[in-house]
């Protein structure tokens, strides 16, 4: 307990760095989550309004048809019919479109030539989708037009049959209603918070203990190796619960009960908790290998945003191809992901995706393992080797 109790003594002295680099990290992982909800990423689909100028320069009954179609489905912005005006709007990225209505827009649109121009940034979704919008009501006006139709009635008939919308019902599949919930948006960014507050934190501690009067007199203490380091571990799950519980705390005040409210709360707990051993596991490894808190940053930033972008925290793996899929299996991460994956998929779980789900935490838990006592043994060899360092 002599032990133990050192070591909480010096994670409390190192107290308010920890809180500090918590709030970093969660507030990173918040900042993510919260930006993929405001594109509409996290709620399913959703159409997404694009920044517009327009240049009226006819202001006839086609122009004020394509003005108002743009206002309704994009957001309009003013812009002056200045060449360096538009081209700073567009270098600022204030628009990323400006449509140009040039005089005679309704007899070039009877000819079937080319009617407005747009000025757009190059090769950008933005411009295509545009054009295509653009091009599909000149094209719905000038059907109209064949058809006998006045321009009048062409336009009006065209903006009508913009408004209408298509119904349509999302399956309910996987049990949430055919999309994934926002806290498993916030489940995926975990482990990114996880990794960079325990390794920034936790390992400064182990720093401590590896400084050559500390380690000394802990060499000639009564207190057998094996048991410092289980004091160290214990010191360190203590810390790693407290860090867990903020997490966990913190998704359930933002999306009133979170995990708690679906029917796979025990599987997001332990897909959690095992994310937790294996930062944990890093932060004692990152600790015995740093020596500067200059080094124990780089090796951090190595350490949390390699895995999660190997492990498909950052980037889906389905994007990264089959060779770096074959690569990530050997993180941590990866299996994590697949998990929340699973979770986020599917509100009733089979034996398969059970399977699935306990091949995954058991990974995790065998690589925290593996970890701690890689670096334990290999502690022990440099203290037999080095005995008077």
């Amino acid at each position: 307990m002599t032990v133990f109790r050192g070591y909480l003594q010096i994670i409390k002295k190192n107290m308010g760095m920890i809180v500090m680099y918590l709030c970093i990290f969660l507030s990173v992982c918040m900042v993510i989550q919260r930006s993929l909800g405001s594109a509409g990423i996290s709620g399913g689909f959703s159409s997404v309004k694009v920044n517009v100028g327009i240049v009226d320069r006819d202001g006839g009954i086609l122009a004020r048809t394509l003005t108002d179609y743009l206002d309704r489905e994009q957001n309009l912005v003013e812009i002056e019919d200045q060449e360096e005006t538009i081209q700073e709007e567009l270098f600022y990225r204030n628009v990323s479109y400006v449509l140009v209505i040039p005089e005679g827009i309704e007899e070039a649109c009877r000819a079937g030539k080319a009617a407005v121009q747009a000025i757009k940034v190059p090769d950008s979704y933005d411009g295509y989708y545009l054009d295509a919008c653009v091009n599909n009501l000149l094209n719905q006006v000038r059907t109209y037009l064949a058809g006998g139709f006045t321009m009048e009635e062409a336009c009006r008939s065209a903006l009508e049959l913009g408004e209408k919308k298509g119904t349509v019902t999302l399956l309910d599949l996987n049990g949430h209603e055919g999309v994934r919930t926002d806290y498993n948006y916030y489940f995926a960014y975990l482990p990114y918070g996880l990794l960079g507050s325990m390794i920034m934190s936790m390992s400064v501690v182990i720093m401590e203990f590896k400084k050559r009067s500390v380690s000394q007199r802990m060499r000639c203490s009564a207190v057998p190796f094996l048991w410092q380091q289980v004091s160290a571990i214990g010191a360190f799950f203590l810390v790693g619960i407290f860090t867990w519980g903020i997490y966990i705390l913190a998704q359930a005040c933002l999306y009133a009960g979170g995990m708690f409210q679906d029917a796979n709360t025990l599987y997001y707990i332990l897909n959690s908790m095992s994310c937790m051993l294996v930062a944990m596991a890093l932060a004692y490894v990152s600790g015995m290998l740093a020596h500067t808190p200059a080094s124990l940053n780089g090796l951090n930033n190595v350490l949390s945003l390699g895995l999660c972008f190997l492990g498909g925290v950052f980037v889906p793996i389905e994007m990264l191809g089959d060779g770096m899929e074959k690569i990530s299996r050997f993180t941590p991460t990866y299996w994590y992901s697949k998990i929340n994956g699973i979770l986020g998929n599917y509100g009733e779980l089979g034996r398969e995706l059970k399977g699935e789900i306990f091949q995954g935490l058991l990974i995790q838990v065998l690589f925290a393992a593996a970890c701690i006592a890689v670096t334990m043994a290999v502690k022990k060899a440099f203290e037999r080797k080095n005995p008077q360092r």
